[in-house]
C-alpha cells in the first residue's frame, strides 16, 4: 500500500560538526598509514580540522579543497608509481635475458 497523502518525507542531514568529525577521522585514518611527503598535509589538515577556524563559517569549504588537491596529488603519484613499476619490470626482464644469452654463451664455450 502506498502511504497516505498525510505523510512526509524526512530530510536527514549531517550537522557540520558530525562531518567535520567524520573527515578528522578520516585524516587521522590516513595519517596512520601515511609515508613521506603526504604526511605533513595530512598534519596541516587534522589541524585546520580541529582547529577553532573550522567551527567558523566557510571554513570547512577550505579543508574541503585542500582534501581535492590532496587527492588529486595522491593520484598523479599513484600513475607515477605504476609507470614506474611498468619500466623496472622491463628493465627486470632484458637483465634475465641477457644473463641467460651469457650462460648460454659461457657453457657453450
Amino acid at each position: 500500500t502506498l502511504p497516505s497523502s498525510s505523510a512526509s518525507f524526512v530530510q536527514l542531514r549531517a550537522s557540520a560538526a558530525t562531518q567535520r568529525s567524520r573527515a578528522l577521522a578520516l585524516v587521522h585514518a590516513a595519517r596512520a598509514s601515511a609515508v613521506g611527503q603526504a604526511r605533513p598535509g595530512l598534519d596541516l589538515l587534522a589541524l585546520a580540522l580541529a582547529g577553532k577556524r573550522a567551527l567558523s563559517e566557510g571554513g570547512f569549504d577550505k579543508v574541503l579543497k585542500m582534501i581535492d588537491g590532496m587527492i588529486e596529488v595522491l593520484h598523479k603519484e599513484q600513475k607515477d608509481d605504476d609507470e614506474k613499476e611498468e619500466y623496472c619490470k622491463t628493465q627486470f626482464d632484458v637483465t634475465e635475458d641477457k644473463q641467460k644469452a651469457l650462460e648460454r654463451a659461457v657453457s657453450d664455450a
